[in-house]
């Protein structure tokens, strides 16, 4: 996440349409990176590209309030990704040990204090994942400057999506890691490794990219949030994208849990009621999803979607805008 946010920086600065950056501005960079702290310094400047936007709005200066409005929403958009990619590679692994634990419990122990703790764990790391997804779809659509934004209730409607879909997903992990605990890094494994080479025959991440290793790296890294959940990489038709991902997903789930029907402790509590719950999840993602999409997706004629107020600009400053978002992508 470090590296990822020091390129972008690094590649900001052959950017003219992008504010330079002193050497001091630049030692603070590289102090907040080592200390592992890159998405709080881009909410920093993301509050800082704000603020003087408010003040060229009382100014009535329009252009210069457009343009770092505009710088905002960028910094703003980053901030979201390098987010998206500490869920699921900390958030994720967590959730899956945490849910493994409580697996292991024995019936004396439920009710203790350290029980109930882990069960909160698990809770606000399955709502950070969901959030993280639907953080990272709001924020793609604030830095594009012809996206309608999404509404309140369509992002919950997305959060829910997601919520369900992580659900049934880490639970067909964990009740398969019960059994064949071993064998999960090599399903795992296999899963990152048909998402990269997809991702890498669809050349999905070219446009983002400068240049081929830096795409083979944020592949690798997608792969891994593929694991969990799926993302649009690349403004295209989702359909198919989306049938592809969810069928494999879809039976990889299933592969899991009948592993775990036939092989498992038919005594513990959670036999029936853990598969119960996946397929029940796994449903009601899908049926979220198909809500989100018919009746809450941004592109659609409805109140539910939000246009960009600050946007209202006459053509020349809206492309000096659209070009300041082009230029700044990976």
């Amino acid at each position: 996440m470090t590296g990822v946010s020091l390129h972008w920086y690094v590649k900001d600065a052959d950017n003219e349409n992008v504010p330079r950056a002193s050497a001091s501005r630049w030692a603070v960079r590289i102090l907040f990176h080592i200390l592992q702290l890159g998405p709080i310094l881009r909410y920093i400047d993301s509050l800082c590209y704000g603020l003087i936007s408010r003040k060229y709005m009382k100014e009535r200066d329009r252009k210069r309030q457009i343009e770092y409005y505009t710088y905002m929403l960028y910094e703003d958009g980053d901030s979201v990704f390098l987010r998206l990619f500490e869920c699921f590679m900390e958030a994720a692994p967590q959730l899956v040990l945490q849910l493994y634990i409580l697996s292991l419990v024995r019936k004396s122990e439920y009710g203790s204090d350290w029980f109930y703790l882990l069960c909160l764990g698990c809770f606000t790391s399955l709502v950070s994942l969901a959030w993280g997804v639907t953080a990272f779809a709001r924020g793609s659509r604030f830095t594009s400057i012809e996206k309608t934004n999404i509404s309140m209730l369509g992002s919950f409607v997305l959060m829910l999506w997601h919520l369900f879909s992580i659900s049934a997903r880490v639970t067909a992990m964990v009740l398969f890691a019960s059994v064949f605990r071993p064998f999960l890094f090599i399903f795992c494994g296999v899963h990152w490794l048909i998402m990269v080479m997809w991702l890498m025959a669809r050349r999905s991440l070219s446009v983002m990219c400068s240049s081929v290793l830096g795409e083979i790296g944020l592949s690798f890294v997608l792969g891994v949030i593929y694991i969990f959940v799926f993302i649009n990489e690349k403004e295209e038709d989702t359909k198919k994208k989306y049938v592809f991902f969810y069928t494999i997903f879809g039976i990889e789930n299933t592969i899991m849990v009948v592993v775990w029907l036939v092989y498992a402790n038919t005594t513990v509590w959670y036999y029936i009621p853990g598969v119960v719950f996946h397929f029940m999840a796994f449903i009601l993602a899908l049926v979220t999803m198909g809500l989100y999409y018919g009746c809450f997706h941004p592109t659609l004629p409805s109140i539910c979607s939000r246009r960009k107020p600050e946007m209202d600009c006459d053509a020349e400053e809206k492309g000096d805008a659209k070009e300041i978002t082009s230029q700044t992508v990976m």
